[in-house]
């Protein structure tokens, strides 16, 4: 027979596992869309779509690329990326093996990625590692800071 103190700890468990599962749904949503936004931003870039970019990153984020710093996304966009992806030609830009943590409003991103592309007579096949800081504005998230770095590929790294 069952006393009040079962029929209270049922009661609160009732309670409390419906939001403990609405809680971890709603992280898993989180990540998620974090990764969509990475994945989107090597997308757009790979295909050169600037004004998509432009939804995706903050005004003022930060950009390191190797030892290069940006310190807003107009003035990476104009005067590095935009050039570069002019003399890109056959680009290929893929992210891979990434890992998202979300807190509140905020996530970090862990990746790996690899570029490829010919620039005039030159050949690039690099592969790289980066982290990415995301914020939740408006309801959705944006890249508040980008750094990566790359190295060209050995025969040992994967395809």
């Amino acid at each position: 027979m069952m006393g009040l103190k079962d029929v209270a700890a049922m009661a609160v468990c009732a309670l409390v596992f419906p939001l403990a599962l609405e809680a971890q749904a709603g992280a898993a949503r989180d990540r998620a869309q974090v990764e969509a936004v990475v994945r989107a931003a090597y997308a757009h870039s790979e295909a050169g779509n600037l004004s998509a970019l432009d939804t995706i990153y903050t005004a003022n984020a930060t950009i390191i690329e190797g030892a290069g710093l940006d310190r807003s996304w107009v003035n990476y966009r104009d005067h590095h990326l935009a050039p570069e992806l002019k003399e890109f030609k056959d680009f290929r830009y893929r992210p891979s093996d990434i890992e998202v943590t979300v807190e509140g409003d905020q996530a970090w991103v862990m990746f790996r990625y690899a570029l490829a592309a010919t620039m005039g007579e030159r050949t690039i096949d690099n592969v790289g590692r980066g982290t990415m800081i995301l914020q939740r504005v408006n309801g959705q998230w944006r890249i508040r800071h980008s750094h990566t770095s790359s190295r060209a590929r050995r025969a040992s790294d994967a395809p």
